[in-house]
């Protein structure tokens, strides 16, 4: 009987801490996203603010055996929010009503190189990531959405994401892939930053160093 007190109070403590996190969030400018690293709760912000479309909006559907949705990418230059003078990329994940499972993660390929800060937009109009974390070697930023006591669920049926922001340093945008994940794996078309000229440079002289050496 003790333990289940305490477990008890152990959650709405949890509980308390969240909301508080998250009430206290929309007041915070930035969220830098480092390599290897999460943020707990998903920082809430009210960017991106201003500037102009670049890329998109992309309008791309996914499915599996168990769900389907859309997933709505679009790049913007000139956010003044942008802490990094960049561009600013956006997403928002659609759970279709015919699903019958829910949606619990978003990631994203093609980070690798860049710096990065992730944030939901507020007033948010969907539903809220719990956290997000940029996985070694940091290629790839991931927004998951977990239930209680952590978070507010994840996307059900019929409900779309808040939108899911990052922003970069990066200067061009290019290609990329996500993935929308429980359970299942849907694999999207969307947006990412693009290799700078130099790094391509430099890839490409490495490659041609391999070339010679097995040579």
């Amino acid at each position: 009987m003790r333990h289940f007190q305490a477990h008890v109070v152990l959650t709405r403590i949890l509980v308390a801490a969240f909301v508080l996190c998250v009430a206290c969030a929309p007041f915070a400018q930035a969220a830098p996203l480092i390599v290897g690293g999460s943020i707990f709760p998903t920082p809430a912000e009210p960017d991106p603010v201003g500037g102009q479309t670049v890329c998109g909006p992309l309008v791309a559907p996914y499915s599996t055996a168990t769900f389907s949705g859309t997933l709505t990418s679009a790049v913007i230059f000139g956010d003044t929010t942008n802490p990094y003078g960049g561009l600013t990329f956006t997403y928002v994940v659609s759970n279709d009503a015919s699903s019958s499972n829910v949606n619990a993660r978003l990631s994203v390929n093609g980070y690798d190189g860049f710096l990065t800060d992730a944030s939901y937009q507020v007033p948010a109009s969907g539903v809220v990531p719990t956290y997000v974390d940029r996985q070694l070697p940091g290629d790839v930023v991931g927004f998951s959405f977990l239930g209680m006591p952590v978070g507010f669920g994840a996307i059900e049926p019929g409900q779309s994401s808040s939108l899911l922001v990052i922003q970069t340093n990066a200067t061009t945008c290019s290609n990329s892939f996500a993935s929308v994940i429980d359970g299942a794996i849907a694999t999207i078309p969307t947006y990412a930053p693009a290799p700078e000229p130099a790094a391509l440079a430099l890839l490409g002289l490495g490659s041609l160093v391999m070339i010679r050496r097995r040579r």
